[in-house]
């Protein structure tokens, strides 16, 4: 019997192990397939906690609370681990892609610009100086700073690495089937043999979730969004700051001298693979903006699928006693889970929600159907 069962590995449900194994609880984590190899080990990286928010809430507080997080967390990810995570606090940049963007853009920088004199406007002077002319002006651009980015890969790693260090069970390969509630504890069976018991679940299994809590007949639905990335290799583009443009095209540059170009979006699309219209699309994109690309070595292709719900607000909920459902990040899974692993460990921990989490709550009934 474990008190607290994680589904789903992820970088939410290992950065919620990770925090929980430092106390007395016996933790356990449950994936359908290897730790860390799905959206969160496909994903760009990204600490786009202003490029994301367009007006306050209480998910743009968390964001910048936990991109705080993101320094002291790598060093401690590299004392424990020895993979660094390649945090860098190189900014980023936002384009407006047509001129019907350029008034989002200017509200989205009116915003930002109350909370951090930093966010700057950027001429096309500006833009071709800031990026050693290597990016062609558009209708308008802003400069956001403090939004940095990892390394996806190395991250999920790390995390990976932390847990094996630490008293965390894991079941791998293992498929959840269905979670009975019984008397004071649940029951999970899977597609292995025996069945898992736990007081405590935590449902953090991205797209899937919504497909394992079904018959609670949750209100809030979450759903998978497949995206497409390339990865270059350009030894004479000179850039260090992510460019993210209004029609969802963005480039991370990563060490070494190479280019992660993400992500087209298929909504309530959980196949696997990509496509050349996706490629292409991505490809003639980020060319049209950064015409050194052209001449680039493509590394690799894939895909992943993130988790959506509408107006892309998470849910992370108590639905029922002991049983949690944290899911829903869509693009800012990495970006959001240090402070989520250590807000949810410490509402488990505590029995207490944490402030500002009555945003992320999922409408129910009242009378909660066992899942079974």
């Amino acid at each position: 019997m474990h008190d607290v069962l994680i589904i789903g590995s992820g970088v939410i449900g290992m950065s919620i192990a990770r925090q929980l194994s430092a106390t007395q609880y016996d933790v356990a984590i449950v994936d359908r397939d290897v730790p860390g190899k799905h959206a969160s080990y496909k994903a760009g990286g990204m600490l786009g906690a202003q490029n994301e928010f367009t007006e306050e809430s209480d998910l743009f507080k968390l964001a910048i609370e936990s991109r705080g997080m993101f320094p002291l967390l790598s060093e401690s990810l590299m004392n424990e681990t020895g993979i660094d995570i390649q945090f860098q606090d190189s900014g980023l940049i936002k384009i407006a892609h047509s001129k019907e963007d350029v008034e989002s853009l200017r509200r989205q920088y009116n915003f930002l610009k109350q909370n951090d004199p930093s966010v700057k406007q950027l001429s096309p002077e500006d833009l071709m100086h800031l990026t050693n002319g290597n990016v062609k002006p558009s209708y308008a651009a802003i400069h956001i700073p403090h939004d940095g980015q990892i390394n996806a890969n190395a991250y999920t790693k790390a995390l990976l690495e932390s847990l094996n260090m630490r008293r965390i069970s894991r079941y791998h390969h293992t498929e959840v089937q269905s979670i009975e509630r019984n008397n004071g504890y649940y029951s999970v069976y899977t597609d292995q043999q025996p069945l898992i018991e736990a007081r405590k679940i935590i449902v953090a299994g991205g797209a899937w979730s919504s497909q394992l809590l079904k018959n609670y007949n949750l209100h809030r639905k979450v759903i998978g969004v497949k995206g497409e990335v390339l990865l270059l290799e350009n030894d004479e583009l000179n850039l260090s700051e992510t460019l993210f443009m209004t029609n969802g095209c963005y480039i991370v540059p990563k060490q070494p001298n190479r280019f992660l170009i993400g992500a087209t979006s298929e909504f309530d699309n959980y196949s696997v693979g990509t496509t050349k219209k996706g490629l292409n699309w991505l490809f003639n994109h980020a060319c049209e903006r950064i015409p050194e690309l052209k001449h680039s070595r493509i590394l690799k292709e894939w895909s992943g699928v993130r988790p959506y719900t509408d107006n892309e607000v998470p849910m992370m909920d108590q639905i029922d006693d002991g049983l949690f459902v944290i899911t829903g990040h869509y693009r800012n899974g990495i970006l959001l889970s240090p402070i989520i692993g250590r807000d949810i460990a410490n509402w488990l921990i505590s029995g207490i929600k944490p402030p500002h989490y009555s945003s992320f709550s999922v409408s129910r009934r009242n009378n909660y159907e066992v899942y079974h």
